[in-house]
């Protein structure tokens, strides 16, 4: 038997045979077919590179997939990175990345189990939503992990085109968002049920429990930017909200960071609501200028640092006191829905593109896909209104 140090064989009809150890004996013995001897020799000379560079490698080529994802989590929580962001990342992984491809040593990735995750997610019914979801979530690990030196190849997962071609044909595959997936106002709760909410948080957060759910409902923000709205946030003239900010939860009150996206925008607040809005805000200015929560719309109960979490902690006392079916956040919901249903259907018929971008959203096509159903009485309306040409 002949043994040399070459780490990769090739066989005249076009196989390759190579230790993942990088010499005969370590590792696992891989056997992969290539086509053509062509093929075998060019895989072969890419392989040796590979193995090459786990001599001296650093020993983070070592870890599992899975162990490489949690430091970038824990760099990510670090970095203060915005933990919506995080915790997107954290459940794409554990619900779709299937534990063949978690437990894989970071030195052994190759493209077969970049074809692995998407063929799992088309397995499991993902939707087209998450795949797209999926795919960002890799490709930012994969990222994160070459720049950390957990991977020794720049493309660990294979050349890019052929995992965009991967990901297209999962995405292709995929079911279209169906009706359940759509947040219609049948779906939503109604302003009486809201009401109930509103009073069950007054409760648990005297003084400002009604006005806070009733805010939210009139201007789609989330909890976190809610909570950091200052005197000088709502414009009262106009509707114009300013959200620059949302807490922090990392730190302690009052430390804020940027919204969701990392960016500023300009929200629009229901002109229904505006005498909630006016009241906090003199409210928020009677308090003495020495006070720490002068200025704030909504000041810290029940809490010393962690407002944040403690308003959330609130909100799930108020949702058990009075059988409140759906979360805070779906106030959101609410507004978007409200916002963009046409007047027949009891909403305001607000245009698209105007409502997404006060909800922050970086394309129309998220709000649509989320909020935009096909109302059933739409050919006879539109029969109705096209029975003149336009401008006559």
């Amino acid at each position: 038997m002949r043994r040399d140090m070459d780490p990769v064989r090739v066989y005249a009809d076009g196989r390759i045979c190579y230790w993942t150890g990088g010499v005969p004996g370590q590792g696992k013995r891989r056997i992969q077919r290539c086509g053509t001897l062509e093929n075998a020799e060019a895989e072969a000379t890419r392989l040796r590179a590979k193995l090459a560079l786990m001599h001296g490698a650093q020993p983070e080529v070592f870890a599992t997939v899975d162990a490489a994802f949690q430091a970038m989590l824990i760099s990510m929580r670090k970095n203060k990175r915005p933990a919506g962001t995080i915790s997107q990342y954290k459940s794409n992984w554990n619900v779709w990345v299937p534990e063949l491809v978690g437990t894989t040593r970071c030195i052994d990735i190759e493209l077969r189990h970049w074809s692995a995750i998407f063929d799992y997610a088309v397995q499991n019914a993902a939707s087209k939503a998450t795949v797209k979801s999926i795919a960002r979530t890799v490709s930012a690990f994969t990222t994160w992990a070459v720049d950390h030196g957990y991977f020794v190849d720049a493309e660990p997962f294979g050349e890019p085109r052929r995992r965009r071609s991967i990901v297209k044909r999962a995405y292709n595959t995929a079911p279209s968002a169906g009706s359940d997936d759509v947040v219609t106002l049948n779906r939503c709760p109604s302003v009486a049920d809201i009401q109930k909410f509103a009073a069950a948080f007054e409760e648990q957060y005297p003084g400002y429990g009604e006005r806070l759910v009733l805010l939210a409902l009139g201007t789609g923000l989330r909890i976190n930017e809610l909570l950091a709205l200052r005197h000088d946030s709502i414009d009262l003239d106009t509707g114009v909200v300013a959200v620059t900010s949302q807490l922090d939860r990392s730190e302690p009150w009052p430390a804020t960071v940027p919204p969701k996206g990392e960016k500023a925008r300009v929200a629009f607040m229901w002109t229904a609501t505006a005498d909630v809005a006016r009241s906090l805000i003199a409210d928020s200015l009677k308090r003495p200028a020495d006070d720490p929560h002068h200025g704030w719309l909504f000041p810290r109960y029940r809490s010393v640092t962690a407002w944040a979490d403690r308003a959330g902690h609130l909100a799930g006392d108020a949702t058990s006191n009075c059988d409140w079916q759906w979360t805070f956040h779906w106030l959101r919901h609410s507004y978007a829905s409200y916002s963009l249903a046409p007047v027949q259907a009891g909403g305001f018929g607000l245009d698209l593109k105007s409502v997404s971008e006060w909800l922050g959203h970086s394309k129309t096509s998220i709000t649509q896909d989320m909020y935009v159903a096909r109302q059933a009485d739409d050919v006879s309306r539109a029969y109705a209104a096209t029975s003149t040409l336009p401008g006559l």
